[in-house]
């Protein structure tokens, strides 16, 4: 029976550690896509809910929208 309990515990931690890294390639992933300009909460909860990898791939087709603005208009304080 001991060893029944043992499998059980092994499981658990097993899924608790997935589930840690899991989180963490969620985490990244929605850093990433908050510095290319989107929402971190957002992006984490669809990485959260399909995969980090599907999050990848958002961040990847996001295009910022441009400002019709020059580069020289918005570089200067004027």
């Amino acid at each position: 029976m001991f060893h029944v309990i043992l499998i059980w515990m092994v499981g658990w931690l097993v899924l608790g550690i997935a589930a840690v890294g899991w989180t963490m390639l969620c985490g990244v992933t929605a850093h990433w896509g908050e510095k290319e300009g989107l929402s971190f909460w957002q992006t984490f909860a669809l990485c959260l809910f399909l995969t980090p990898l599907a999050g990848a791939v958002v961040v990847l087709t996001f295009k910022p929208p441009r400002s019709g603005r020059s580069l020289a208009e918005t570089a200067s304080r004027g």
